[in-house]
């Protein structure tokens, strides 16, 4: 696609309305409103002319469930990002992504991988006739952070993007804080479709290559299943080499092996499967921990109102 049909003045004004949602009472929200079609004009303007430069990052930390260091772009660049998003990154990158990499997509997210997930369990245990089988979790050590440019950017030109488009995809990914060649920030849109497409091959390679059918991943958390130990170890060890060869990443210390009768944690909860095929929902230590905390906090602040 050419940059004059993803800019359309319909699109930029569509996806002004969706970056406004919830933030009507931000200072510069409300100075982008008040001059609205003079902005989203010179926005196209800059980008049809690729004069186009991103603003700057803000910065800020988040605490839960842990913590992270957010950057986000100003207003003007996320209307942008939002268009370019939802025109073109989105409807391009969807056709390559299987059907369970769950995070961040249309009718998907952590509902949805929780299901996949005790679907596969059940369909393991219809299979076994018991719950002695195991499960591989990989996780990606400080996967956003480690994300190298050049590598993400020819696994991008794979895909059927035009010249133009290409153009504004390595301003969003080489264009960082520090300008370094590795890591995407957090706070950009862009940065979660990139992130969740960094590992496709590795999804097409558990699938395909190694034959592992009961497979799902939330962006960097990655749960196989099989009724043999010693194939995931296989697993395992083949994952690794790839993510190191391939995408210059490493697994961490959270990946794990083990049997599905003692739980999996994934996305926040303790999955365990008992003997008659029943699956229990716990929630985990540490978010039990997290809520108690939030309840305290809230409590003294309701003293101190009184």
């Amino acid at each position: 696609m050419k940059l004059e049909e993803i800019f359309t003045f319909e699109n930029l004004y569509r996806a002004y309305k969706k970056c406004r949602k919830g933030k009507q009472h931000k200072g510069e929200v409300i100075r982008f409103e008040t001059n609205l079609s003079v902005n989203l004009s010179n926005i196209r303007s800059e980008l049809l002319s690729k004069t186009y430069k991103l603003g700057k990052y803000k910065k800020f930390y988040i605490y839960e469930p842990k913590e992270r260091l957010i950057e986000a772009l100003p207003f003007k660049d996320r209307v942008v990002v939002r268009c370019f998003c939802d025109t073109s990154l989105r409807p391009k990158l969807e056709k390559k992504l299987i059907f369970d990499n769950c995070a961040c997509r249309k009718e998907k997210g952590t509902h949805f991988a929780i299901q996949r997930l005790h679907r596969f369990l059940r369909k393991e245990f219809k299979i076994e006739q018991n719950n002695h089988f195991y499960f591989l979790k990989c996780d990606i050590k400080k996967f956003f952070p480690s994300i190298h440019h050049d590598i993400l950017l020819n696994l991008l030109k794979e895909v059927d993007f035009s010249v133009e488009e290409m153009w504004l995809i390595k301003k969003l990914v080489k264009d960082q804080p520090d300008k370094a060649n590795i890591g995407l920030p957090l706070g950009n849109q862009s940065s979660q479709w990139f992130a969740l497409f960094y590992l496709n091959k590795v999804d097409h390679f558990i699938k395909e290559k190694l034959q592992i059918k009961s497979y799902v991943r939330y962006m960097d958390d990655m749960i196989l299943l099989h009724k043999d130990k010693e194939v995931l170890k296989r697993c395992k060890t083949e994952i690794e080499i790839m993510i190191k060869d391939l995408l210059e990443l490493e697994l961490n210390s959270k990946t794990q092996i083990g049997q599905v009768k003692n739980g999996i944690d994934f996305l926040g909860y303790r999955h365990i499967m008992k003997e008659k095929g029943r699956i229990i929902i716990k929630l985990r230590a540490s978010s039990k921990h997290r809520m108690k905390k939030h309840i305290k906090t809230i409590h003294k602040l309701i003293k101190k109102e009184l």
